[in-house]
């Protein structure tokens, strides 16, 4: 085990798949990071241009209603109407969970609708948004995309957020939609799994070459040990079968020389004698 341990050939080997590590690793780390950065810009971008279309589908008479409605009303059928067809845009767009009507009042917000079925613990009429997303409040006048995953008291989301114009022109309230953090998490995770795959097959393959390249050189180098045992207790018969074109083909060359000259100087020795 020792010899093994010593061995050029292993040092060999663990100098160059531990070199492939750290590239590797390094790579990884760096890619990876960047990668989960443009994946949440994307994602970001869609949740953007979700958020914006369901914000188009709200007509004057959803505004008027939506506007209406007074805590406690959250059972009354023109409630559970509006409730259906935030739902049935919801079942359009596989990635949000929930779309609901946020009022904005200075730093308060409050709850209109949520089309939470009332099985889920939806937010009631007139409820106060106790932690919302900061970009709640830079939602008046432009659709605005959470910055990056935050926790509320209903979960850890990925949120947008778009106004809906009154009959005045101005905004009567936000539409808000929630996109799981697990979506995005899964988005990243895959990402990473696939980099983790295609740089495991690559360290692989390195690994694989470098040891049929080391294998090739050992073999070489023990061509060339056992031809200069061979010398050392006299033979002269030694043929050194090594065909390369690098430096131990060079010695190989050099060492098939030393062994013609050491033949030459012995033969003019025993005919001197």
């Amino acid at each position: 085990m020792k010899k093994i341990l010593n061995s050029l050939q292993t040092k060999l080997i663990a100098s160059f798949v531990l070199l492939i590590l750290v590239i590797a690793g390094g790579t990884f780390f760096i890619t990876f990071a960047r990668t989960k950065e443009a994946l949440l810009e994307i994602t970001r971008d869609d949740l953007q241009e979700i958020i914006g279309i369901a914000s188009t589908q709200i007509g004057p008479q959803d505004v008027l209603a939506i506007s209406q409605l007074l805590p406690g009303q959250d059972g009354t059928p023109a409630y559970l109407a509006l409730r259906h067809k935030f739902q049935e845009m919801r079942s359009l767009s596989k990635n949000i969970v929930n779309f609901y009507v946020l009022r904005v009042d200075g730093r308060q917000i409050t709850f209109l609708l949520d089309d939470v079925d009332p099985t889920d613990d939806p937010a009631l009429i007139g409820q106060v948004y106790q932690e919302p997303d900061p970009r709640v409040f830079e939602a008046d006048n432009s659709i605005q995309v959470s910055e990056n995953i935050y926790t509320d008291e209903w979960g850890t989301y990925l949120s947008g957020y778009a106004p809906v114009k009154g009959a005045d022109g101005k905004t009567a309230f936000l539409i808000g939609a929630d996109m799981l953090a697990t979506t995005v998490v899964e988005r990243q995770n895959f990402i990473g799994n696939t980099i983790y795959l295609i740089m495991g097959i690559g360290i692989l393959i390195a690994a694989l070459l470098i040891g049929l390249f080391s294998v090739t050189i050992i073999r070489d180098i023990n061509k060339l040990n056992r031809a200069a045992q061979k010398i050392s207790i006299g033979a002269t018969d030694v043929t050194v079968d090594v065909r390369r074109q690098d430096e131990i083909g060079e010695l190989a060359d050099s060492f098939e020389r030393m062994v013609t000259s050491l033949k030459i100087m012995m033969d003019t020795d025993e005919s001197q004698d």
